[in-house]
């Protein structure tokens, strides 16, 4: 659930403009959420499809909490469907578990697109990697420092 004032901490979903398995574009509206001043469209940061949605139309979910899964592609949107956490209540501990492990999906990935291992690897040094590719060679001709 997107933070859409300073003073939220807590949203209810008023109604979800696209349903799974709809693609979607940057930029495009996904949902209508009731914060504790305004309803708000809320646009998609990504390209990719809906994969799932975990709270329904109706449902209330807490500033940062997981509502729904996206997909990059429609191959991975049965991926997507099984990660769907057991329970969908507000405790804080089930809903940063979805998100801790969609991070560590994410470091992964650019750990081993930056050709460095995660497990020695910090976010500093794939952020470096990624972005230098030029001064990699420097990097590792001179050590880690």
């Amino acid at each position: 659930m997107p933070a859409l004032s300073s003073t939220m901490t807590e949203g209810k979903i008023v109604s979800w403009v696209k349903t799974e398995g709809n693609k979607l574009a940057k930029g495009e509206s996904v949902l209508v959420v009731e914060s504790d001043k305004v309803d708000i469209d809320v646009e998609s940061f990504y390209d990719g499809y809906l994969a799932t949605i975990i709270v329904p139309e109706g449902g209330s979910a807490s500033v940062g909490s997981t509502i729904a899964l996206l997909a990059e592609s429609e191959d991975e949107i049965s991926l997507a469907k099984a990660k769907i956490p057991t329970s969908t209540s507000s405790s804080s501990q089930e809903t940063t578990t979805p998100t801790a492990a969609v991070t560590e999906e994410v470091v992964s990935l650019v750990a081993t697109v930056a050709g460095v291992s995660p497990s020695h690897a910090g976010p500093a040094k794939i952020w470096k990697e990624t972005i230098y590719p030029q001064k990699n060679k420097t990097i590792k001709e001179q050590g880690n420092r």
